[in-house]
């Protein structure tokens, strides 16, 4: 009745281009909110659908209702949302064309195992790590999901040479909004020592992993960090101003070159603590047994009186028994 009266009185050729000229302006003003304000959150039992804008730098989602009812159910309708189009025209799905979700189980536990085709290994590291995140926080919004794991052709799969294991939506830091990159939050340990300098003590760091570094460099850069302001009773082993010239395992083996540094540690230190907080540092990586050190891009006979020039592997007997607990990998 509105539109009725509004174009007897005014022309209906007028009323028809200003009803286009307000419905642009809203346009505008809705595009404008949502870049500002981010995703619309989920109404009346809807769920967010994630998926990834065009650049694959960032997380976004689109709501969705379900339809089904039972578990099972669920899961399927969730795989055909996450492997179709978005219906916004500037984001894409978070699971490339060329990878196929072959099976889904679920288990007692709150865990549910999706199996991927051999295609999910194309992808590279970025566009891998948000698929995952995509997957994972969409999923684990549904109440008897707690946790996802992934498989590739029936084998687990692996990120760096570890196993990627079960993920909750709390192991990837929300990056919707476009202005962070992706990270997810992984253990990793490090052996530090104390004021004497004698023995190893075993340091649980939580990190934030974005993909594009091996593991072998980032657990390297946390030990010559040091301790964090929360650990004053551990102390470095090494100079805190050597650098990783490069690392990279092969067959079991961690092959790492440092900067001429390396050769000169703390003075508290003993010669053996040094070379074996790198040593088995590196060792509590998944697949490496032995570690080779280089200097410089040469190999040292000797750092003080123990030998450099060989073979290394993990050294239990130089870890005290207690631990120096768990915290962040912020120094």
């Amino acid at each position: 009745m509105n539109r009725i009266s509004f174009s007897e009185l005014i022309g209906p050729i007028f009323a028809v281009l200003l009803m286009l000229f307000v419905f642009v302006c809203m346009s505008c003003s809705a595009m404008s909110d949502f870049s500002e304000a981010g995703d619309p959150e989920p109404e009346n039992g809807e769920i967010k659908i994630y998926c990834t804008n065009a650049s694959r730098d960032a997380l976004h989602w689109e709501n969705h209702k379900l339809e089904s009812f039972y578990i099972n159910d669920i899961v399927d309708e969730i795989c055909e949302y996450l492997l179709d189009k978005p219906k916004e025209k500037s984001y894409i799905k978070a699971i490339p064309d060329g990878v196929e979700i072959l099976s889904c189980d679920i288990g007692t536990d709150g865990q549910l195992v999706i199996d991927f085709s051999a295609g999910y290994l194309d992808m590279d590291n970025i566009t891998e790590a948000l698929c995952r995140a995509a997957v994972v926080k969409t999923f684990c919004q549904i109440n008897s999901i707690k946790y996802v794991e992934f498989n590739v052709d029936g084998l687990p799969l692996t990120i760096k040479d570890i196993p990627a294991g079960l993920m909750s939506a709390d192991d990837f830091v929300d990056n919707s909004t476009g202005k962070t990159g992706f990270d997810q939050n992984v253990k990793v340990t490090v052996y530090l020592t104390d004021e004497e300098g004698k023995m190893l003590k075993e340091s649980i760091l939580k990190v934030y992993i974005d993909g594009t570094k091996p593991m072998e460099e980032i657990v390297l850069e946390e030990l010559i960090a040091g301790p964090l302001d929360s650990q004053p009773q551990l102390r470095n082993t090494i100079n805190s101003k050597t650098k990783i010239r490069s690392v990279r395992s092969y067959d079991g083996i961690c092959y790492v070159d440092f900067s001429e540094e390396f050769m000169s540690k703390p003075l508290y230190v003993k010669d053996e603590v040094a070379i074996y907080s790198v040593v088995n540092t590196l060792c509590e990586l998944p697949g490496v047994t032995k570690v080779k050190i280089t200097v410089a891009g040469t190999e040292r006979k000797y750092l003080g009186n123990v030998a450099l020039n060989e073979y290394l592997s993990y050294k239990p007997e130089l870890i005290t028994i207690e631990k120096a607990g768990e915290s962040t990998g912020d120094n």
